[in-house]
């Protein structure tokens, strides 16, 4: 299974308007080596969204997928091979589904962060 890699825009505000002084100009970092998406019907109507200490570094919480598998995202964490492509680097990431009440997604933080499901209660909004 391919790597899935990613990055994001600048900043955008809601319903397509841009805040003042954020970069209209496309994806942050687009590689020479960029491949194609693979499989991106394994979203299933679920969205992805940047969380966490990765959200802090992107500055934004829409990923904008490069190339690799999408399946990636449903894998086990062990199992997963994510990375988040940003100016300053490229960072190992992780994808763990999110679901509460009747919202659920996909979050993509840091690999080394604490899990996203660690701190939720069973019971429900």
């Amino acid at each position: 299974m391919k790597k899935l890699r990613l990055t994001t825009t600048g900043p955008k505000a809601f319903f397509g308007l841009l805040l003042p002084g954020s970069d209209e100009s496309g994806p942050l970092v687009v590689p020479e080596d960029i491949g194609e998406i693979v499989d991106a019907t394994t979203l299933k109507c679920r969205s992805a969204y940047i969380h966490g200490e990765a959200e802090k570094k992107a500055k934004f919480d829409i990923p904008v997928f490069l190339d690799g598998d999408m399946a990636q995202l449903g894998l086990p964490v062990e199992q997963q091979d994510i990375e988040l492509l940003l100016p300053d680097g490229v960072y190992k990431c992780k994808s763990e589904y999110y679901k509460r009440s009747y919202t659920e997604y996909y979050l993509i933080t840091l690999f080394d962060e604490e899990s996203v499901n660690a701190n939720i209660t069973t019971e429900d909004d």
